[in-house]
Parts: C-alpha cells; sequence; structure tokens
C-alpha cells in the first residue's frame, strides 16, 4: 500500500464524500453531529477537548479532522499478540495524504497531558510529499494497550498515537476502505 492517512468510517453528511470537523457538522447534518459530539459529553476532560486551542492551526479542537498516520491494523495485530483476542471487524478509509489540506500540522503529544492546553512543541507542520505511514505504534500506544488488555477494558484505540489535523474538510474520493484485521 502507499502512503496513506487513515480514519474510521463514521456516517458521513447526507449527499457529501467528505469528513467534516465536527463543529461544521452542527449545521451540515444535525444528526451526524450529535453522534459524533455524544463522545465529548461523558467526563469532564473530554467536555474541556472541544475548546482546546490547535497550535500552529489557529482552530479548536472541534474545527479540524483527525487523522492517524499510524495503520490501524498495527493496533489489531498489538491487540491480538497481547491477548490473545481478535477484534471485531471496524472498517477505515486509507486516504492519500496528497489530497489533503496543506495547512495540516502534526501533533504528538509528548510534553502535555491530556485536558491541558497543547504545547506548540507538540505541533510540527505535516509534510505531504514525505510523508510514510507509520506501520509500528508508537510506545505510548503500546503501553495504553497493555494498561486496557492489564485491566480487561477495551477502547480509546487511538490514544497514544500522533494525529495529523486537517483544517478543512477531507475528501473520500479515491480513498481505499480497509479492515483493521488481516
Amino acid at each position: 500500500m502507499q502512503s496513506r492517512v487513515f480514519h474510521m468510517c463514521v456516517p458521513l453528511a447526507e449527499g457529501t464524500d467528505r469528513l467534516f470537523p465536527l463543529e461544521d457538522l452542527a449545521t451540515l447534518a444535525p444528526n451526524v453531529y450529535e453522534a459524533a459530539a455524544a463522545k465529548y459529553k461523558d467526563y469532564s476532560k473530554r467536555k474541556a477537548l472541544r475548546d482546546t486551542a490547535m497550535p500552529g492551526l489557529d482552530k479548536k479542537w472541534s474545527q479540524v479532522v483527525f487523522l492517524t498516520p499510524v495503520d490501524p491494523r498495527a493496533i489489531w495485530r498489538r491487540w491480538l499478540d497481547r491477548t490473545g483476542e481478535k477484534l471485531p471487524p471496524v472498517k477505515f478509509w486509507a486516504i492519500d495524504p496528497k489530497g489533503i489540506d496543506e495547512r495540516s500540522v502534526l501533533l504528538e503529544r509528548t510534553v502535555s497531558c491530556k485536558g491541558a492546553p497543547i504545547d506548540p512543541r507538540e505541533v510540527t507542520r505535516f509534510n505531504r510529499e514525505s510523508f510514510e505511514t507509520v506501520v509500528k505504534l508508537p510506545a505510548a500506544s503500546e503501553e495504553w494497550l497493555d494498561a486496557l488488555a492489564n485491566s480487561g477494558r477495551k477502547g480509546a484505540w487511538f490514544n497514544g498515537q500522533p494525529h495529523v489535523l486537517v483544517p478543512a474538510p477531507v475528501s473520500l474520493e479515491g480513498a481505499e476502505v480497509i479492515d483493521w484485521s488481516e
């Protein structure tokens, strides 16, 4: 596979082939917005995320599209290796990074913690031309999955991973649909 960034297949605004920032969905597709916004209602740290400033973009958390540069099949493999358990099938769009907005940035939280403002040192320009898909989980993501397995829980699969923050809708034209299982 060529270099790709990924987003879980989710319902789209009717009549579109694009991923939109959460805030845009409020007017474009209120039903899609409600489903997407529900994950920010569970506890205070997640509620505060929506207003978190994104350094380098002059946008808030809810005004960007989040893509992962990490192939989601690495999560599935790590979970299987760690627990012996296969996760249920989940579909992802594999998107050519050359088609995303050139203002996009890469966020790698290494200084600030969840719930805190993002440190500007954690944000760099995303280079669409030289990008290569990450096929091995970062150490922080492996640690997160190990902690989940040890506690008997599942979820928040992308915790501890870098994210590509896109300050505009992302076209899915030409995107390949993959399953994270092999």
